[in-house]
């Protein structure tokens, strides 16, 4: 006995230190909601400073009841008393200590309620391990800052207390809740059910007579007394008499009279986010449908609680959770967070009866609420604070949606526990599959090669054609750091001047004709870097063109007929008329932040002073090596890219295939993969990503071969993969600091792949973990950072006194631009939009094409690849939650949460393509799903694969031109704008 209890209390020790250590990192790094938390700060000064008889006034707004404001008074006081900055991460911590103490107390109490069960502690252990971490609470308490943690613990408590037939310390626990929010207020009909349930249907072996029933009525009248008791208590203190609470209390419910306030539930999806709660939707205002959704949902708790209680599995926590779920589902004026209650008591009635299917509908609202707050979060202070963009609605009718459909998936659940009492029990795998070696893998046939070989040419292919042309002017008339005037004369009457610049920063260029009038005055700078750029202007005979601090290329003239013109003179400025093009295109010219990182790529090669600073240079490097083989054209700058997007799919291959054993599994991964349209897109722009999610997948690679190897042969046997993964790690930090992240999960695997080790109970094991720790830090440290250094060896190339101060300084200088960037974009998106593509970026428009013809190039995903791997990752997700997950799935997730977490506590600009290091991951979730149907069903597996290749090709050849730059007609234009927010093409 003494044995169990040791192995349960350091896991379940190290949960709770692991919840409240990550909270209180969070609460010191992230600012929080602001209007909250104004509001805490200021309330907690005010009552450290006039204390709490004079706290509330008729002239100061403090919309919270007085228990949470006494609480306030405490940090308020402690903050005045050290002098802390009120906006400072310490500050912050004070305010927040409460609520995340509430958290700790109430993962505990979760562990409590599961393992007073009939089912085992580990799956209590469980349920307590995903309350600790469930996103919407973390986020709220950690992030958000605010107590829905600190309300929903006595709610839990109390209904709790009530499944254990103790009544009065259950109307208690209600009482705090009440007193700390009004929200509580939601919850009475369940507190009146279960108060008047043994007085209307006794329990099973109760009494039925009218003494026993008398006596509950009085259980009830006394509960709603010491209900009320620390509202009135807490009011009092504060100088308040009951019917200022009242009046408090239902004042703050009245407020905001509209369908839904950013609570994303059945109303929202119908469009009623911020709409009058009195116009009318169909025969009835939002406000009738409401209070008819209330008056729905509380004559379904009753009916509910009425055939539970017959039944004998009457459960008020079950009976809370579902009647909170339908409250947010179908009342108005719901608020972001007041899905939070129903999230956490589903969690604790799925704890009580280890039941899968509860969990995973709470799994469901979990992940919806998270949806929810991040939206709103994100979007205060920002022009659409009121979600009224079209990304915005689109994004908030569909979270509404999916609210609402989980809401159903937990009423039924929870009807099926209530009514029938079977249960969907919470499966957990024996300790010996987990730890055991996995199978080998299987031998490579020569057709895996064939196939291969097939799908890594189609790939290099479609990556090369149309790429760029193969020439362009290099033999610029420089006049940096000052003025050069040349001489053209032009043999015709042009109508328009073409110029092509080169490295120019705070320069200006301006064309006179012979009589002094100017023809062209463009300012020299980063927008104009090795881009082809067209004025109209007319010109014959002599023209000036003078050069101040700049690069010109070459300038062209044309006339009105678009021939061009022969010209004498000009010197470097018309010395290679032959390679103007023919048009101006993304072909010839550099197209979105090309205009950085290629120009940086030339510069590198030149020995110039670089002018992009804020990523690593090594993506640089390769782009400097494809313009050193090539030449400064656009094929030359988007080669090395080119060729990295085509060996992803030998690489996705590799790795799907170790992951799967199953290579036809891993030929329809690679497939997917090149047919994905940022894979694509991505490889084709002269920018770093491409490279930093090369080495993140061949990390993930090495490190499944480092791991699988472990497990089977021991560390020694795996010195090859783990130190190719550490190599690989190095590269990617080199590429782009996004690299990192990829090393949070790969450290996540690597200790536990030693601790699994371990559990195998290995005799030689000290000897391995000596091992296992000192090739970490050389592989994973040491290696990596001379990868890292070296990366910068053009910096010394050009300028041989560059030390390791310089370099500090440049990570200094790249941590300032990130940390405190200040910008915002038309097509930026935030993290949460970007498995659903709900903001594809615009990365080029073509210009001068003729009418009714349109080009451009946007990034964003092949529909069948994303939202098919993004359900598979979601099913994964839930498998294992419910206990029935393998190591794979475990693996997958922990990688793809690596890349995408970081990105939740971000709040600067960011894009879609920031996605793409996470996409390989959902990629092979799908891969593990149809994996796991091939075992049920091969027949139908091997079909849906077939039918998703064939889709997402379709898909590839529809979007082509969108990815490509390819001029379209109108019509095919628009039938590539799925989406309002898909922005992509400007149409008539």
């Amino acid at each position: 006995m003494e044995q169990r209890k040791s192995n349960i209390f350091w896991p379940l020790a190290a949960v709770l230190a692991a919840a409240v250590l990550v909270r209180a990192v969070l609460v010191v790094l992230t600012e929080g909601y602001s209007y909250d938390m104004n509001c805490f700060t200021a309330w907690a000064l005010r009552m450290a400073e006039v204390g709490p008889f004079e706290f509330y006034a008729p002239d100061y707004f403090a919309d919270y009841p007085p228990l949470y404001m006494l609480w306030l008074g405490i940090p308020g006081l402690l903050i005045r008393a050290l002098g802390l900055d009120t906006g400072g991460g310490a500050a912050r911590l004070l305010l927040c200590a409460l609520p995340i103490a509430a958290d700790g107390v109430l993962i505990w109490l979760v562990y409590r309620i599961g393992s007073g069960c009939r089912y085992n502690k580990r799956v209590a252990l469980r349920a307590a391990a995903f309350l600790a971490f469930c996103p919407p609470l973390l986020f709220d308490t950690a992030v958000w800052k605010q107590v829905d943690g600190l309300f929903v613990l006595p709610l839990v408590l109390c209904f709790w207390l009530l499944s254990r037939r103790r009544s009065l310390p259950a109307a208690l626990a209600y009482g705090f809740a009440l007193a700390l929010k009004p929200q509580a207020l939601l919850l009475g009909p369940v507190l009146a059910v279960c108060f008047l349930q043994p007085a209307v249907i006794p329990a099973p072996g109760q009494p039925r007579d009218a003494q026993a029933r008398l006596r509950a009525l009085g259980r009830t009248a006394l509960g709603a007394v010491i209900a009320l008791a620390p509202t009135v208590l807490a009011g009092l203190a504060c100088g308040k008499s009951p019917v200022w609470l009242v009046q408090k209390y239902f004042g703050t419910s009245q407020s905001y009279p509209y369908a839904t306030v950013n609570g994303f539930n059945l109303w929202a999806a119908l469009g009623g986010n911020w709409v009058d709660q009195t116009a009318r939707l169909g025969p009835l205002t939002w406000q009738q449908w409401g209070t008819l959704g209330i008056v729905l949902a509380t004559l379904g708790l009753c009916w509910l609680g009425w055939q539970a209680a017959r039944r004998g599995h009457f459960c008020p926590l079950t009976l809370a959770a579902v009647y909170a779920a339908a409250i947010f589902t179908v009342s108005h004026r719901m608020h972001e967070r007041y899905l939070i209650p129903a999230v956490l008591l589903a969690i604790a009635a799925s704890a009580k009866w280890g039941d899968r299917r509860l969990l995973g509908a709470a799994a469901g609202l979990s992940l919806t609420s998270l949806l929810n707050l991040a939206i709103v979060y994100s979007s205060v202070g920002t022009s659409d604070e009121f979600l009224s963009s079209a990304q915005a609605v689109l994004l908030v009718r569909f979270a509404g949606l999916a609210e609402t459909v989980c809401f159903v998936l937990l009423a039924l659940a929870a009807g099926r526990l209530l009514l029938t009492g079977r249960v969907c029990q919470i499966h957990m795998r024996p300790r010996r599959e987990v730890w055991a070696a996995p199978a080998p893998q299987p031998v490579r046939a020569k057709w895996e090669w064939a196939a291969l070989g097939g799908l890594t040419l189609a790939a290099l292919v479609l990556g090369l054609v149309y790429l760029g042309d193969t020439t362009a002017p290099e033999n610029p008339l420089d006049a940096s750091g000052t003025t050069v005037t040349e001489t053209v004369t032009v043999e015709g009457q042009a109508s328009q001047i073409w110029l092509y610049a080169g490295i120019s920063t705070g320069g200006n260029l301006t064309v006179t004709d012979s009589s002094g009038q100017v023809l062209v005055q463009q300012e020299l700078g980063h927008g104009t870097t090795f881009k082809w750029n067209a004025y109209t202007a007319s010109a014959t005979g002599e023209v000036t063109v003078t050069v101040e601090n700049g690069a010109i290329m070459e300038i062209a003239f044309r006339d009105a007929d678009g021939a061009l013109l022969p010209v004498s003179g000009g010197g470097a400025l018309c010395d290679e008329q032959a390679l103007v093009p023919d048009s101006i295109s993304q072909l010839n010219s550099m197209y979105f932040d090309e205009i950085y990182h290629g120009r940086t790529g030339y510069e590198m090669l030149h020995k110039m002073s670089v002018y992009e600073t804020t990523h690593p240079p090594l993506g640089k490097v390769f782009i400097m090596l494809g313009i050193a083989v090539f030449g400064m054209n656009g094929f030359g700058w988007r080669v090395a890219g080119a060729l990295f997007g085509a060996a992803m799919v030998p690489l996705f291959y590799l790795l799907g295939r170790r992951l799967t054993r199953r290579p036809w599994l891993a030929l329809v991964g690679a497939a997917l993969f090149g047919l994905d349209f940022m894979r694509f897109t991505q490889s084709r722009i002269a920018t770093i990503d491409v490279y930093v999610t090369f080495f993140i997948l061949l990390g993930a690679y090495f490190m499944l071969w480092y791991a699988q190897t472990v497990l089977q042969k021991g560390v020694r046997a795996a010195i090859l993969p783990m130190a190719l993964c550490g190599v690989a790690f190095g590269l990617g930090c080199a590429s782009k600091w996004t690299g990192i992240y990829a090393g949070a999960g790969l450290a996540v695997v690597y200790f536990w792949v030693l601790y699994a080790r371990w559990r195998q109970q290995q005799p030689d094991f000290g000897r391995e973990a000596a091992l296992a720790i000192g090739g970490g830090v050389v592989f994973f440290v040491a290696v990596p950072l001379v990868i890292y250094l070296a990366s910068y060896l053009p910096y010394v190339w050009r300028d041989p006194s560059f030390g390791l101060a310089d370099w500090w300084e440049c990570q200094m200088s790249m941590f300032r631009y990130h940390s405190q960037l200040v910008a915002t974009h038309s097509f930026e998106s935030r993290w949460y939009t970007w498995p659903l593509m709900l903001r594809p970026v615009w990365y080029y428009m073509g210009s001068g094409l003729p009418q009714g013809t349109y080009a451009s190039i946007a990034v964003l995903g092949n529909p069948v690849v994303w939202w098919g791997g993004l359900a598979a990752l979601l099913a994964v997700g839930r498998r294992i939650l419910c206990g029935k997950g393998s190591r794979r799935g475990a693996f997958v997730g922990v990688l793809f949460l690596a890349q995408l977490l970081p990105w939740v506590l971000v709040t600067r600009c960011t894009f879609l393509y920031h996605y793409f290091p996470s996409l390989g991951f959902t990629l092979l979730a799908l891969l593990l799903w149809l994996a796991r149907l091939e075992r049920r069903r091969p027949q139908l597996a091997r079909g849906l694969a077939v039918a998703m290749v064939a889709l997402a090709a379709v898909l590839f050849v529809w979007f082509y031109p969108a990815l490509a730059g390819v001029p379209v007609s109108e019509g095919w234009a628009r039938s590539l704008l799925w989406m309002p927010s898909w922005g992509f093409y400007i149409l008539p």
